[in-house]
């Protein structure tokens, strides 16, 4: 789930906060907790995830300045490079099966970033520094889709064995595949498992050349390992 670009462009967006983020840490102390205006430094960050998990893009808006159609690009975009995740997780072939699939798939993965849970918890000075604690319940994805998973592909095998698929051409065995996989994920993504509460610290640097906050591309594309765990 790498969206470089789209990072890049949400670290651009927080120019329009630069000034507000500035005064508020006035009052603050170098290591301790921010007492006064820390509210907007986790809005910030929880605007980010909103928009890029849950579609919601008010607070992130507000925030940046940024306009409707540019935050539905960010969420579009991380959506899709999850639906990418899906299908190597699983072994579909996103490069042989068909669009119309491809899209199920990032319905599936609305579906489970729907379900995220996740809540910024404290914010951090040190120096130009911010550092946003994050508690993150993580989305088990295997722990989820395991056993349908796997009732797929035995019935898919067995259909195999028996000759069902002998006179298809590769492309169209593929796309059988992803069809049975895909429609198991639809009936068990609408209730996902969770695992261990976690936190996660979010770290806002001061980029003073351009007189701007900025959250790295890495820490970014860290955070969505972190909201849904894929490992098995």
């Amino acid at each position: 789930m790498k969206t470089h670009a789209i990072w890049k462009r949400t670290a651009a967006c927080v120019a329009a906060i630069c000034m507000v983020l500035s005064m508020a840490a006035c009052g603050s102390k170098d290591g301790n907790s921010i007492g006064s205006g820390r509210e907007v430094y986790q809005e910030y960050v929880i605007g980010i995830m909103d928009a890029n998990y849950l579609g919601q893009y008010d607070k992130y808006i507000e925030i940046t300045g940024s306009d409707q159609e540019q935050a539905q690009n960010i969420y579009e975009a991380n959506t899709q490079d999850f639906a990418v995740a899906i299908e190597e997780a699983l072994s579909i072939k996103a490069d042989v099966v068909s669009i119309s699939l491809t899209e199920r798939l990032v319905q599936v993965a609305k579906t489970i970033y729907g379900q995220v849970k996740y809540k910024a918890v404290d914010v951090v000075r040190n120096g130009d520094i911010y550092t946003v604690t994050v508690e993150i319940e993580p989305v088990d994805f295997f722990g989820t889709v395991k056993q349908p998973f796997q009732s797929a592909v035995d019935s898919f095998n067995n259909r195999a064995k028996n000759g069902e698929f002998d006179e298809y051409s590769d492309t169209e065995y593929e796309e059988a595949y992803g069809e049975a996989v895909t429609e198991a994920l639809e009936k068990s993504v609408s209730t996902v498992t969770y695992g261990t509460k976690i936190t996660v610290d979010v770290t806002l640097d001061y980029d003073k050349e351009n007189n701007l906050y900025v959250i790295s591309d890495e820490q970014m594309e860290a955070l969505d390992g972190k909201v849904v765990n894929m490992s098995r």
